[in-house]
């Protein structure tokens, strides 16, 4: 079959597969037709699981499910059936969700420093009326402090020390070394918009029982990248990982689109493995 032709055929053949045989895809092409229309930030419902959730942004919402539950890339096999998880940068709550789809009797710690996206979360987790879910509205941080936090309005807030921002906010912080300390956690979700920089070195020796380790990394436009540093630390704390690029750029010689201060981001999948040469 011709080259030209042949993406055009099987594509629409594909997409129509993937709608029988595919129920999460199913549901997020039946979310982006309900959903599409809606501005930025615009505040709407969306439902999951015969629930409406309330959520602050279509856009924001739509690439989540289509990562969480279309692509599932936190899935993970855990030892028992109830794993311990920490969620840190938990946003309105589709990690939480997906999480205790996988593993109903999961213990989840899940925290969100957005006092706005807070009471988003805290709606959409209390009406699926899970048990074992704790919600902490603070920041993760390396220290227990006060700090200052742009709120973006949907998922992409983060600690900033500009006090001149109108929609910063001052926020209460969490030392991730209390969690670690306190709990014991078979899987840790990072992604907390650049603080896993100064995160993630506090959590270094603390991480014996984490079997699985999920951490978005982000690159600062402007500032020494640091990624060196958070896998020489993950390699030292027994870990092997792989990584992918959700938002490839094909030219970065020609330059890198930013958005909200970062022009690079991936995933890293981290896991345990106690016998390596």
């Amino acid at each position: 079959m011709n080259g030209l032709v042949k993406p055009i055929f099987f594509n629409p053949l594909r997409h129509v597969y993937k709608l029988l045989t595919e129920p999460n895809y199913l549901s997020y092409n039946k979310l982006f037709s309900q959903l599409s229309h809606y501005k930025r930030y615009q505040e709407c419902q969306a439902g999951i699981n015969q629930i409406k959730l309330l959520i602050p942004d279509a856009a924001s919402f739509l690439a989540a499910y289509d990562e969480i539950f279309c692509r599932q890339i936190y899935q993970f096999k855990a030892n028992n059936n109830s794993p311990k998880i920490l969620d840190l940068g938990a946003n309105v709550g589709l990690s939480v969700i997906y999480f205790k789809q996988l593993y109903p009797e999961a213990e989840i710690v899940a925290v969100e420093a957005d006092p706005k996206i807070f009471a988003y979360l805290e709606n959409n987790i209390g009406l699926h009326k899970y048990t074992k879910v704790e919600l902490i509205n603070k920041a993760v941080w390396h220290e227990n402090c006060l700090l200052h936090f742009a709120s973006e309005g949907a998922d992409a807030g983060q600690v900033n020390g500009n006090t001149h921002n109108q929609d910063t906010v001052e926020v209460e912080a969490i030392d991730v070394a209390e969690l670690l300390s306190s709990q014991q956690f078979d899987l840790i979700k990072m992604d907390i918009e650049g603080a896993e920089e100064f995160v993630l070195p506090r959590c270094q020796g603390l991480l014996d029982s984490v079997q699985h380790f999920f951490i978005e990394y982000h690159s600062r436009v402007g500032h020494k990248q640091n990624l060196d540093r958070i896998l020489s630390l993950l390699s030292q704390e027994g870990f092997r990982f792989y990584m992918e690029n959700p938002c490839e750029q094909p030219t970065p010689f020609l330059g890198l689109n930013s958005y909200a201060g970062f022009d690079f981001q991936l995933n890293i999948y981290a896991w345990r493995e106690t016998e390596l040469i």
